[in-house]
């Protein structure tokens, strides 16, 4: 079962943000959004607009996102 993460473990979204940028310039991340759910792939950030994509080549997958999503971002290497 999904278990959300409790607001007070999460991090500023500034800092989430600086994450995503950063981690974009990586060939894979995952990342966790809030409702729980754990993605592996690619990404893509709008730092402007603070939106993004994930993108798995391998899966065929593709989920838009929203920086208000997002309860983490890490780098796989």
């Amino acid at each position: 079962m999904v278990q959300r993460i409790p607001d007070e473990n999460l991090p500023k979204e500034g800092s989430i943000l600086a994450n995503l940028v950063a981690a974009s310039k990586h060939d894979k991340v995952i990342l966790s959004f809030l409702d729980g759910r754990s993605l592996a792939g690619g990404l893509l950030v709008n730092p402007i607009q603070r939106t993004g994509l994930l993108y798995n080549l391998d899966e065929e997958i593709r989920v838009d996102w929203r920086l208000d999503e997002i309860a983490s971002v890490e780098i796989v290497a």
